[in-house]
């Protein structure tokens, strides 16, 4: 188990960096030069607090176990908060459709989904053992929700083929979830 010290560590304060720039979207969502920058900065701070976390490991001599830093968990959790509200800001102040955030935030939610019912339904909880590690797949929905965020503020064309692909990348990232938690 850690403590509040292996909590505060930079890795993680980068990662909680998400949660109010999350909130930040609210502030200015018609802008869309600011939401982009919210979307770089904490791009940046995603591949960083990986970064960081990598390095730190290596220099402790690959201690612990990859499930086992507080991180593992924090990480897609802050990402989940960060990219659903900047979508819901973006989606109310543009008075878009709302199927627009489901859409594309499909991952983000069918995994919350998922995680909630392995802690509440104990028949779930004894099938699923949920694995919070980054891959390939999530990445690119990651980065395709962002180019479909981007696509939509700029009003380019092929903004909704966009969003369906952005849809069905997160379904597959979901489906290898699933797959490695069973």
């Amino acid at each position: 188990m850690e403590g509040p010290r292996s909590f505060l560590t930079l890795p993680n304060l980068l990662t909680l960096s998400r949660l109010p720039l999350g909130g930040l979207a609210w502030l200015r969502p018609l802008d869309p030069a600011f939401i982009l920058g919210l979307l770089v900065v904490a791009g940046i701070t995603d591949v960083l607090d990986g970064w960081i976390e990598r390095r730190r490991r290596e220099r402790a001599g690959g201690a612990g176990a990859p499930g086992e830093s507080v991180g593992t968990w924090l990480d897609p959790l802050c990402d989940k908060v960060f990219i659903l509200s900047v979508l819901a800001a973006v989606t109310v102040a543009h008075h878009f459709p709302l199927w627009i955030v489901p859409l594309i935030g499909l991952r983000e939610i069918l995994q919350a989904l998922i995680v909630g019912s392995t802690r509440v339904i104990p028949a779930v909880r004894r099938r699923l053992r949920p694995r919070f590690r980054a891959n390939f797949l999530g990445k690119v929905t990651t980065i395709a929700q962002f180019f479909t965020l981007a696509a939509i503020l700029l009003d380019k064309p092929g903004k909704v083929p966009l969003m369906i692909a952005t849809a069905i990348l997160g379904a597959v990232a979901v489906a290898v979830y699933v797959r490695r938690a069973l």
